[in-house]
């Protein structure tokens, strides 16, 4: 995950939402793709997140399905975001992912009808957050890729120029991810992309994508309603993912006897 920075001393920090020339958008987003491939999503996180002139930043792949994926979170509310989305299995990236269309919420205390689950959740639980602005990754052939997730910690109402800008620097982050997927798995010899994820995002992740198979398998079921029991128990409960994962991992006759 990016470590979250302050600004260096003396410089002038722009406006959340504040509108950048789409030369200065491009020139980070460029600069992030040089060097080691492994850490490309945290370079391109952090690109977002300041040629966007926003707060915070994330990188997900498959947004919208049992297999997803946290590339990065330049944050602490940008990683429980995640989480919230991931766990209930709604929210403005799922959405954003699921249409193949940018998803913008101006404020986050009023405009979440759209989501049942994920609205009185997110504003009892991401307080420090205003606004979000979900777009969605494109990969070569057109097909949706995942998303990436912008925040504002106040509210935003969105600035056509300013929305602008963030798609520009995220179709530029969404073709830099493609290029080292083909430079490495495709025209290389690996079978898996160089991302890595940091510890503190396969324990929740990875856990819960392991739970889902062993739950598909016990039951004889697809791996979408796996993730929907896995929800189903973590909302009912009151408990997060990775706890009702560890206990499907730690018991898979139990945990298929008692979610029959």
């Amino acid at each position: 995950m990016c470590e979250w920075k302050p600004a260096r001393k003396g410089a002038r920090r722009r406006r959340c939402g504040s509108v950048v020339d789409r030369d200065d958008v491009e020139r980070l987003v460029l600069d992030a793709t040089y060097g080691d491939p492994a850490t490309l999503p945290d370079r391109l996180c952090e690109a977002l997140r300041v040629s966007a002139s926003m707060d915070a930043a994330t990188l997900s792949l498959f947004t919208d399905t049992p297999h997803r994926q946290l590339l990065c979170a330049t944050s602490d509310a940008a990683l429980r975001l995640e989480r919230l989305q991931f766990g209930l299995g709604e929210g403005p990236c799922v959405t954003a992912a699921r249409e193949g269309a940018q998803v913008i919420v101006g404020d986050l205390r009023h405009d979440l009808s759209a989501w049942p689950l994920f609205g009185p959740c997110a504003q009892e639980q991401l307080t420090d957050v205003g606004a979000i602005y979900a777009f969605p990754l494109f990969s070569d052939t057109g097909s949706t890729l995942g998303t990436a997730d912008l925040l504002c910690h106040r509210p935003l109402a969105p600035d056509p120029d300013a929305v602008e800008a963030a798609a520009l620097a995220v179709r530029a982050a969404s073709g830099a991810l493609m290029r080292t997927f083909r430079e490495t798995v495709v025209e290389g010899s690996s079978d898996l992309p160089p991302w890595e994820p940091e510890d503190i995002l396969d324990s929740y992740w990875g856990l819960t994508h392991i739970a889902v198979s062993a739950t598909a398998g016990a039951l004889g079921i697809t791996d979408d309603e796996a993730l929907a029991r896995l929800r189903a128990r973590a909302f009912g409960t009151g408990r997060s993912l990775p706890d009702v994962a560890n206990d499907v991992i730690a018991d898979p006759v139990g945990w298929e006897k008692d979610a029959r």
